[in-house]
């Protein structure tokens, strides 16, 4: 099978840039295809487009509708042709039963140099087909067939898979990202990935194996499923010790100093594996904490950027997408498990008040925790 890849905005970028962009992207897209399996194929640069050829898989691998830079796909056949009467003829014949019975529309591209426009190839070819068929209806037809000339090739298509667009993974820098497990941070790390990001996950574990490994479940579908072209990493801090430090300040603030460590080990990771900002699955107003007063307090614990993803999103569209990515079902089982749960937490917190109760910790208990994480290899391991 011959596969037509279409891509985005990379097309976009400036010559030299587009060159790094599509190198990335063909690594990616040979990382995916390898992921799922598949070594006999070869991929084909062809500066807007790539030509994916499997001579031995008779579906478009799920795995490769999900690399980033990709907008969609589309099983082809493929010529080389001399004349407009080779197309017209090939088209024919692969066409004229798809359309038998049927209202079609001809969809014709052109790039290159050639004695004949889009408009006179769509014009004959669907001259051709018009006998066989039940009429045109430009509009809503019943059968639409492609053809795209690029030079002296032509790929005829019945079928466009629909892609996620966004950058190839690897194009823009490392990020890391504070993973709950939830609906919320998940998406988070699947729109920073999206957009060109390695993402490297940070968990502070709260209570236990169990809650880790459902945690883990939502990370593996991130790393198995969207993550082609790098190594995801997992790093687990414990977090039972920081809870009991934290425990010791007012309760109304047990809340923002929780991000705030969060926020310190996030950029304490960013510092190792060289990322650039931490991601969070903040949506303004969602929690108490997540106040835009709150969220300005708690971010001047640090001097890394911090990226919000679904900081204008309402619950929903996290959970349409959730679903979408296939992290809803794990993320339903993780609950978003906190042990600081003030029963009146403060909505406008106090940088000052902040500073005073977290004079009264010992922040040495947050160095500690980080040199006691665990890291684990997300791609390499197994659930079981």
């Amino acid at each position: 099978m011959d596969i037509l890849v279409r891509i985005g905005e990379i097309t976009l970028k400036s010559s030299r840039s587009r060159r790094r962009f599509m190198r990335i992207l063909i690594r990616n897209i040979r990382d995916s295809l390898e992921s799922a399996g598949i070594r006999d194929f070869e991929i084909i640069n062809m500066w807007s487009r790539v030509l994916v050829r499997l001579p031995s898989v008779d579906e478009v691998p799920k795995s490769l509708k999900r690399v980033f830079g990709i907008v969609s796909l589309s099983p082809i056949h493929i010529i080389e042709f001399k004349t407009l009467s080779d197309i017209l003829d090939i088209g024919e014949s692969l066409f004229k039963d798809y359309v038998k019975g049927k209202t079609f529309a001809v969809r014709a591209r052109r790039t290159g140099k050639h004695d004949f426009t889009s408009m006179d190839l769509a014009k004959e070819l669907g001259s051709r087909l018009y006998g066989y068929s039940r009429g045109v209806d430009l509009k809503s037809p019943e059968a639409e067939v492609f053809v795209e000339v690029r030079d002296n090739k032509c790929f005829f298509f019945t079928d466009v898979f629909k892609g996620y667009g966004g950058l190839p993974i690897g194009s823009e820098g490392r990020v890391v990202s504070l993973l709950s497990g939830g609906f919320d941070s998940a998406v988070a790390s699947w729109y920073a990935l999206k957009r060109g990001a390695e993402v490297y996950y940070l968990f502070l574990n709260l209570d236990g194996e169990e809650y880790l490994k459902n945690v883990l479940d939502v990370a593996k579908v991130l790393a198995n499923n969207w993550s082609y072209g790098y190594r995801p990493m997992m790093y687990v801090v414990p977090g039972k010790d920081i809870v009991i430090e934290i425990l010791t300040t007012r309760e109304d603030y047990w809340n923002v100093i929780l991000k705030r460590v969060l926020y310190r080990l996030g950029e304490m990771l960013a510092k190792e594996v060289r990322a650039d900002s931490l991601i969070t699955g903040e949506s303004l107003g969602q929690v108490s904490s997540q106040t835009l007063k709150n969220l300005r307090v708690s971010q001047e614990a640090v001097e890394i950027p911090i990226n919000r993803p679904l900081f204008g999103m309402d619950k929903e569209e996290i959970i349409r997408v959730a679903r979408e990515i296939g992290t809803y079902d794990y993320s339903a089982k993780v609950w978003e498990y906190c042990a600081l749960v003030p029963e009146k937490p403060t909505l406008n917190a106090s940088l000052k008040v902040v500073l005073e109760e977290e004079a009264k910790m010992d922040m040495d208990i947050i160095q500690r925790a980080y040199r006691d994480k665990e890291v684990i290899d997300l791609r390499s391991l197994s659930i079981d």
